[in-house]
C-alpha cells in the first residue's frame, strides 16, 4: 500500500518542490530589486517551504529505514546507498526510491544457531 502511495506522491513532490522552489526565488529577486511584494502570498510560501523540509525529511528518513532492512547482492551496497541518502538528503532518497525502493523488500533474517 505505501509503495503505491509513493509511487504518485513522489512526481508531485517533486513537481511540488520545483514550483515552491521558483516562487522563493522570484519573491527573493523582487525583495532584492525593492518591489512591493504581497506578504500574504509569502507567508504562503515559507509554510509551503515548511511543509517541503518535513516532507522531504520525512521521506528520506523512510528510504534509510527501507535501505537497512533490504537485502543487497554485495555487502558494501547497503552502506553506500545510505550515505548517498544521507550525503544527497532528498534527491538521493528520489534515487533511491527509483533504482530500489519500489521493488518488494527482501528482510535481512539473522540465522539463530
Amino acid at each position: 500500500m505505501v509503495k503505491k502511495i509513493f509511487r504518485y506522491l513522489v512526481p508531485v513532490y517533486i513537481a511540488w518542490l520545483l514550483i515552491h522552489t521558483f516562487l522563493f526565488f522570484s519573491f527573493m529577486f523582487s525583495i532584492a530589486k525593492g518591489k512591493e511584494i504581497d506578504f500574504s502570498s509569502f507567508g504562503l510560501v515559507i509554510i509551503s517551504h515548511f511543509l517541503v523540509t518535513i516532507l522531504g525529511l520525512a521521506f528520506m528518513i523512510y528510504m534509510i529505514v527501507d535501505c537497512s532492512f533490504r537485502k543487497f547482492d554485495k555487502d558494501y551496497q547497503k552502506v553506500m546507498w545510505i550515505l548517498v541518502i544521507i550525503f544527497l538528503n532528498v534527491i538521493g532518497a528520489i534515487v533511491y526510491y527509483y533504482v530500489h525502493g519500489n521493488k518488494p523488500v527482501k528482510k535481512v533474517i539473522s540465522k539463530r544457531h
